[in-house]
């Protein structure tokens, strides 16, 4: 019998079929807890990777804001760091005095600041092309996170691009809706913060809801055929429903988060390459794992009974 030729890990990782590994359901039966939570995590660690680097390169027009935001774009300037800069200077043309001048050694201080360019505009606008992909990558990693969470055979390049074209209409227009929310969110937050509002911490709840519906959202868009407004409406029920499997997801992905940002402090490197390879398709993962066994309890099972 000739003997099995074993794959390095960089041929599953470059390989355009994928993985196409079956996972033996045997040893991975009972209840959908944190222990098979890990278990399926392990056995898919070259998938989620790879699935890392689809999230990050399929959505690549971030870069181009993210670039924006870090101020390479911007041109470089000065400005009074104090308040009272304006009205010193003033009194200065008039009263040149020993304590107006102390007083303006102190607050007459300048401090660099970066004002945007035209360059710092375009590729702010370019970012804005995040509106197509957004959707589209969502859709062919949660095809294949649904297929992890099942125990089905992976097939990764086949299983994004299938799902990818079999929901493209829908898929764009949820991706273009999903980023506006996203946005819409994060500015009232920072919006309420500068102006120290309460209605920050209330923003702050209604992201975290929103985040745990995205558990739902694309899963039921690649598995049923709903409209949006159905989708949305099931999701938030389900994001009610399923309280504490989503509330356990949910810190998963915010311990993965904080650890990312933990290592990114105290050791660059480390805290770059853990973004790169695990942290947004781990964090999804998790997301997955909490809505899906829900959605079959609920919308599946019935149907499959009932036949």
């Amino acid at each position: 019998m000739k003997k099995k030729e074993k794959k390095h890990l960089l041929y599953n990782l470059f390989n355009p079929q994928g993985k196409d590994l079956e996972v033996p359901k045997e040893d991975l039966e009972g209840p959908e807890n944190i222990s098979k939570c890990f278990k399926i995590l392990g056995r898919n660690v070259t998938n989620l990777l790879t699935l890392n680097l689809f999230i990050i390169f399929g959505n690549f027009p971030l870069m181009f804001g993210l670039l924006a935001l870090t101020g390479n774009l911007s041109s470089p300037t000065t400005a009074a760091s104090s308040s009272l800069f304006a009205p010193l200077f003033g009194v200065m043309k008039f009263d040149a005095s020993p304590v107006t001048q102390a007083l303006f050694g102190v607050h007459g201080i300048q401090s660099s600041i970066y004002t945007p360019t035209v360059w710092t505009y375009v590729f702010l606008a370019l970012s804005l092309l995040v509106l197509f992909t957004n959707g589209f990558v969502s859709v062919g990693v949660n095809y294949v996170l649904r297929s992890m969470v099942r125990r089905d055979p992976v097939s990764l390049w086949s299983d994004f691009w299938g799902a990818i074209k079999r929901n493209k209409k829908q898929g764009l227009i949820m991706g273009a809706l999903d980023v506006l929310i996203i946005g819409i969110l994060f500015y009232d937050i920072y919006f309420f913060a500068i102006n120290a509002s309460a209605m920050m911490y209330v923003n702050l709840i209604i992201l975290a809801l929103y985040i745990i519906m995205r558990f739902y959202i694309y899963i039921l868009l690649i598995t049923f055929d709903l409209n949006i407004w159905k989708i949305l409406k099931n999701s938030l029920i389900f994001t009610l429903l399923n309280f504490k499997r989503n509330i356990t997801a949910l810190i998963g992905i915010l311990l993965a988060a904080a650890l990312t940002w933990i290592l990114f402090i105290y050791f660059i490197p480390a805290g770059v390459i853990l973004g790169i390879t695990f942290l947004f398709s781990v964090s999804m993962y998790f997301g997955a794992y909490a809505a899906y066994p829900k959605i079959k309890e609920i919308m599946i099972d019935p149907q499959i009974n009932n036949k």
